[in-house]
């Protein structure tokens, strides 16, 4: 058997509690954020820009027909009608 040594690591006490102070936190501070946009305004022909979040390869919308091919992760300039019908879809990117 391997003799016991003297210096053994101290268990932490069971009833000790995590507090945000403990941790080096101070308490009553506020964090500030900026205000969340749900909507792009659109601009004065009536387009707004909105994100793809996914690819549609052969988009057409309207009469006359407008054919889009629109990728995921690009910035695209529409008209509010057809953002609407994208974010319809779950195609827009928030």
């Amino acid at each position: 058997m391997a003799p016991r040594t003297t210096q053994q690591a101290e268990e932490p006490e069971q009833d000790e509690i995590t507090t945000p102070e403990s941790l080096g936190f101070q308490r009553g501070r506020e964090i500030e954020v900026e205000p969340v946009q749900t909507r792009a305004a659109p601009d004065a022909d009536g387009y707004v820009q909105v994100r793809m979040g996914r690819t549609i390869e052969e988009f057409t919308y309207g009469n006359p027909h407008v054919h889009y091919h629109l990728e995921a992760g690009k910035i695209y300039r529409v008209p509010v009608y057809i953002a609407e019908y994208l974010d319809s879809l779950e195609a827009l990117y928030h």
